[in-house]
């Protein structure tokens, strides 16, 4: 019985702990014709902030691939605003910045993941 129990349990926290994570990869045609993935990413955390790194990043990548002559299948990642609301004055964002100013109320779900996304990719 406390065998079945410990692997009840076990199922339990894998199922919850499992589908955490936010998936996202840009999928474009290149100059020769020929469907292509690129920029496969993931985040791992809360998913209400998660979705917004996802598309903060799938959104730098296409405008990125466009650049370069590519055709991006999902075009409504080029009409993102990727814009970053500023940091505090005198400071520059960083993982603990950004994580305080969200547990503080001052960021948005959508700027917390763009920011952590923004820091992720160097765009500083």
């Amino acid at each position: 019985m406390k065998r079945f129990m410990v692997l009840n349990i076990y199922v339990l926290i894998s199922m919850l702990t499992g589908g955490c994570s936010t998936i996202g990869k840009l999928e474009y045609i290149d100059e020769q014709g020929i469907h292509k993935t690129a920029c496969d990413t993931q985040y791992s955390g809360d998913p209400q902030v998660d979705k917004y790194a996802v598309e903060f990043v799938l959104a730098h990548c296409a405008k990125q691939a466009t650049a370069k002559g590519y055709q991006v299948i999902d075009e409504s990642l080029l009409n993102i605003d990727m814009t970053i609301k500023p940091a505090p004055i005198g400071k520059t964002w960083s993982f603990e910045l950004a994580t305080l100013e969200y547990k503080n109320k001052q960021l948005t779900a959508k700027q917390y993941g763009y920011i952590i996304a923004f820091i992720d990719l160097k765009l500083d």
